[in-house]
């Protein structure tokens, strides 16, 4: 018999708590600075059950990326999806989105900056099933080719994704230009590759 869905929705309304007062003490105090204590007295959850919930302060981390990418692959996806009859409109689109995104977002803001600690951009940037996973979403978004498309219009496909996602996370991590020009270079990039 399974769980009510009551029981569901109020465990992931304590896992939200959980990572809201995280991304707070984050971005006020720190990743050096975050501790199963704070996150239990400010989101008012018993720290027994913050450790059942998530585990490690790591995990915890992991989780605060998790919800991030989770929110980050939405506006990507949106900004693809408004653009059906271009490619590389769309890839514009989602590029612009991510350095948006990635310029306003508080906790990849505290992140960033100098000192800060690099456990937590370990679990944002390193992981290669993030980089994986952001991939595979834009070429999900970009719909998949019809069948008995030839596979070197397939793998390029892949790799003008691929290099799209690179770059914009490497401006993204160290920003040369503004986000218009960053956008320009990217899709003058993804105009490079074969249709």
């Amino acid at each position: 018999m399974s769980a009510p869905a009551f029981y569901d929705e109020l465990r992931a309304l304590r896992l939200e708590r959980l990572l809201d007062a995280s991304v707070a003490i984050i971005t006020e105090e720190g990743w050096d600075r975050l501790s199963m204590t704070k996150v239990a007295q400010r989101s008012g959850v018993p720290r027994q059950s913050l450790y059942k919930e998530v585990g490690t302060k790591s995990e915890l981390g992991a989780a605060v990326v998790h919800r991030e990418v989770g929110r980050f692959l939405t506006g990507v996806r949106a900004g693809i999806a408004a653009h059906p009859d271009s490619v590389a409109d769309g890839l514009a689109a989602a590029a612009r989105f991510a350095l948006e995104y990635g310029e306003t977002n508080a906790v990849l803001k505290v992140i960033l900056r100098p000192g800060h600690d690099p456990e937590l951009l370990e679990l944002l940037t390193v992981r290669p099933d993030v980089l994986e996973q952001v991939v595979q979403a834009v070429l999900d978004a970009l719909g998949h080719p019809r069948a008995g498309t030839d596979a070197r219009v397939v793998a390029a496909r892949v790799a003008m994704v691929d290099s799209m996602v690179r770059l914009t996370l490497s401006h993204l991590l160290q920003p040369t230009v503004g986000i218009d020009e960053a956008v320009d270079r990217i899709t003058h990039t993804v105009h490079g590759f074969p249709s």
